[in-house]
């Protein structure tokens, strides 16, 4: 716009530029200028005298007739000096305008510089310099995927490891929580027991180890069972055995089996006793040989309740906890018990069934290491876990089931009731038999299709 407007006033310039030297043309010419503010009048004289000399010029003139060529000639050269005094003053002109011309288009072009000048032109976008370094996708997603590796693989590594769980209860008040223990008390079915008469006796047989066989005394378990029952007890447990087999079939290799849970029961239901009372002569602790001997004196007839105790024996030495494959795997802790409480159901219908499990132990190390069986997990499970699963097992199977882990002896008075790592001393052999008792001679009811308890 500033252009334009520049272009404008170079245009009225010129224009009066030409106006004034058309001025100095009328001046050199002999005309004065006229005065717009004076009147017509004011120039009366000089019209006069002008006017004289006009007639002058034409009285000369007519009377000189001869003389017309030589007045023409005079008009043709005074035309001509006009003519070349009106190119004089034009060149004048012109050279005048030349140079205010030439002042102009200098004024011009400063101004136009100022103008370009004030006017910002858009600056060309400065290209990005081209790096050196050239970057491989390939390598990018390959170095991205590694680093979500490894971060993925230490944060494995830190949830595995865990954090020390502080054990220390020493100054936590333990009277204001409440354990629930997992008691599941079955009452008998009465159409189990048509046909059978009572003889008015209650008779106990004990399957188990070490919590029946550490002491034979009158302050062994079974003896503390009959007492507090008033029942007759025979007790079939072995030293240090186990509910679960360590072969799937009889191996003579390990002639041990027969001690376990299984083989005791099935030598019950053969009423075959050669083979265990031949290996348990071998033994150079009497107390099988002694337990062999009881076997053979039971009437299975007679028989009311079987009480089943195992300690952690089988947590101790790395027993499966649990196949989930075959339910029924007698080398499995659940599958042993499974397979021969089902036997002992098909075989006897009418006996009462009470699975106690194994209370709170420890475990020992091949250093004498102790650790908490409830945390310590040797590659089965915790002592927690098995007691899970068997309280699992005899619920499959329809029996009574009493929790010793959290309501008898467990991790807050273990101290008590506990001669070391794994086994019971008097005050816990009574604190086991008292809660036996209890079960048997007040919660033993019988039910049928169209009765409640009895």
């Amino acid at each position: 716009m500033k252009a334009n407007r520049n272009s404008k006033n170079k245009g009225t310039d010129n224009h009066k530029n030409h106006m004034k030297h058309s001025d100095m043309e009328y001046d050199d010419m002999g005309y004065d200028e006229v005065d717009e503010d004076t009147e017509f009048g004011d120039g009366e004289d000089d019209d006069i005298e002008y006017m004289e000399e006009d007639d002058d010029i034409n009285d000369d003139l007519s009377d000189e007739d001869d003389e017309d060529n030589f007045i023409d000639d005079l008009s043709d050269e005074d035309d001509e000096d006009d003519i070349a005094g009106d190119f004089a003053d034009e060149d004048d002109t012109i050279e005048d305008l030349t140079d205010e011309d030439g002042a102009d288009e200098d004024d011009i072009v400063e101004d136009d510089i100022e103008f370009l000048d004030e006017f910002d032109l858009p600056e060309k976008a400065a290209r990005p310099k081209k790096s050196n370094l050239h970057i491989n996708m390939h390598i990018l997603l390959i170095t991205v995927i590694v680093l979500i590796a490894a971060v993925s693989v230490f944060r494995l590594y830190k949830w595995n490891k865990g954090t020390a769980l502080d054990t220390d209860t020493g100054d936590i008040d333990l009277s204001q929580f409440d354990v629930e223990a997992l008691d599941m008390i079955i009452p008998m079915d009465a159409s189990l027991l048509e046909g059978r008469e009572d003889d008015g006796v209650t008779t106990i047989l004990c399957f188990g180890n070490n919590p029946f066989t550490d002491d034979h005394d009158e302050s062994s378990l079974a003896s503390q069972i009959a007492a507090k029952t008033d029942a007759v007890v025979y007790d079939c447990a072995f030293p240090d055995s186990s509910v679960a087999c360590k072969y799937p079939e009889y191996n003579p290799q390990y002639t041990r089996d027969h001690f376990n849970f299984y083989y005791v029961v099935e030598c019950l239901r053969n009423n075959e006793f050669t083979a265990i009372s031949s290996i348990a002569n071998d033994e150079p602790d009497p107390r099988y040989a002694d337990t062999v001997e009881v076997m053979k004196s039971v009437d299975m007839d007679k028989v009311d309740v079987i009480v089943i105790m195992y300690d952690s024996t089988d947590y101790n030495q790395g027993t499966v906890a649990d196949n989930p494959n075959n339910p029924y795997d007698v080398t499995a802790y659940t599958g042993g018990l499974r397979t021969t409480i089902n036997n002992i159901k098909n075989t006897w219908p009418y006996i009462r069934i009470l699975v106690m499990s194994h209370s709170y132990a420890q475990y020992m190390d091949d250093d004498g290491n102790l650790y908490n069986g409830t945390l310590k997990d040797i590659g089965n499970g915790t002592l927690h876990h098995y007691l899970l699963m068997e309280a699992e097992a005899a619920m499959d199977c329809g029996v009574s089931f009493i929790d010793n882990y959290f309501g008898t002896i467990n991790e807050d008075n273990y101290e008590e009731y506990m001669s070391n790592y794994m086994h019971y001393n008097d005050a816990g052999r009574e604190k086991l038999a008292e809660r036996v008792a209890d079960v048997i001679n007040n919660k033993m009811g019988i039910v049928s299709s169209g009765s409640g308890a009895e």
